[in-house]
Formats: structure tokens, C-alpha cells, sequence
């Protein structure tokens, strides 16, 4: 990644992803279909993300200077690699040391990579909410 756009392992150009067929089957899809206006857009809106998610971009700068407590989730599956969930971990101080045998050595920033979760359905995980809630309860 060396920081630079995190490409996905799939996208809109791929031919598993034309039309709307392959895309119904998805929980991305049951949520939009609950609240979109026009459900046979869903297509439109995913190949329109590909296309932006294709762009170079670089969150280097960003993401180093970010200095509150910082939580990166991912699914082990993602369509982003977990080497580059590491790159982004290590940018926040993360991963970079041993914490030390009391642990003092520990950074803001943590890391999470759900097991057998996707980009797709790891918001129906309970391991997310039990990282989101270990996280925010340690913060306040």
C-alpha cells in the first residue's frame, strides 16, 4: 500500500459485479433496499464507489496526524488487505514496539481484525461490538 489508495481485492469491474443479480444477495444491499428510493440503483452506487475507490489517493499525512484514541476495525476477509490495515495501524504508533511487561508501551491507536468478517457483514458481528465497547468504555 506504502499508504498510497488501498485498492480492493475486488471491484465494479469485476464481472461477479455487473448488474444487480450477484449484488441482492448482499447485507449492503438488504440495508440500502430499506431506506433507497429507488432500489435499481444499486448498481449506479456501487460502480460509482469503485470508480472513486480506484483513484490514487494518499491518507499518509492524515492519518499520522490524528491524535485522539483511534480504533481500525477490519474483517480478516476485507477487500482491504490486512497489511494494509497494519500500515495504518503502525502510521498511528501502533505495532511499531513491544508494549513492555506492564504494558506501558501501549499506543492511542488500536487494531481489530474480526475473524471469517468482510467489509460487507461486519456490522452484523457481536465481536464488533464488543471491541467498540472495550474501546469507548477504557476512553471515558
Amino acid at each position: 500500500m506504502s499508504s498510497r489508495s488501498a485498492p480492493n481485492r475486488r471491484g465494479s469491474n469485476d464481472p461477479e459485479h455487473r448488474g444487480l443479480e450477484p449484488r441482492s444477495h448482499s447485507p449492503m444491499y438488504a440495508a440500502w433496499a430499506q431506506v433507497a428510493h429507488d432500489r435499481d440503483a444499486f448498481p449506479t452506487l456501487t460502480d460509482k464507489t469503485g470508480e472513486l475507490q480506484r483513484r490514487p489517493y494518499d491518507w499518509t499525512d492524515g492519518v499520522r496526524g490524528l491524535t485522539m484514541p483511534t480504533l481500525l476495525v477490519y474483517g480478516d476477509a476485507d477487500s482491504i488487505p490486512v497489511s494494509h490495515a497494519a500500515e495504518f495501524f503502525a502510521l498511528l504508533g501502533g505495532g511499531l514496539r513491544d508494549a513492555g511487561w506492564d504494558g506501558s508501551g501501549r499506543p492511542e491507536a488500536r487494531l481489530a481484525i474480526l475473524p471469517r468478517r468482510t467489509h460487507y457483514d461486519i456490522l452484523q458481528s457481536p465481536q464488533l461490538a464488543a471491541v467498540a465497547n472495550e474501546f469507548f468504555e477504557q476512553e471515558t
